[in-house]
């Protein structure tokens, strides 16, 4: 168990190895709900923004995977689907 402490102005920091393990970091947005006489607090997602460079549609997404192993598996899949004809 981590022990936290209010502040004089209400605040908690969230332990680094917690926010470490959360992916969180000081732009990380939270939920904060009461339940049953505890706080619970819940990490947000944020959606990814979508823009043009050109004629280029990019993503500032961060990739939840290695894209090289994104991209091997998709031709995996597209080559076995060509030999499958």
């Amino acid at each position: 168990m981590n022990l936290v402490t209010l502040n004089q102005s209400g605040f908690i920091e969230i332990p680094e190895i917690i926010r470490q393990q959360l992916g969180l970091d000081q732009e990380s947005k939270l939920s904060l709900e009461i339940q049953d006489g505890k706080i619970i607090l819940n990490p947000i997602k944020e959606e990814a923004l979508l823009y043009y460079e050109g004629h280029v549609l990019v993503s500032d997404a961060e990739l939840l995977t290695d894209a090289n192993t994104v991209i091997e598996e998709l031709r995996n899949e597209r080559t076995n689907q060509l030999m499958s004809w």
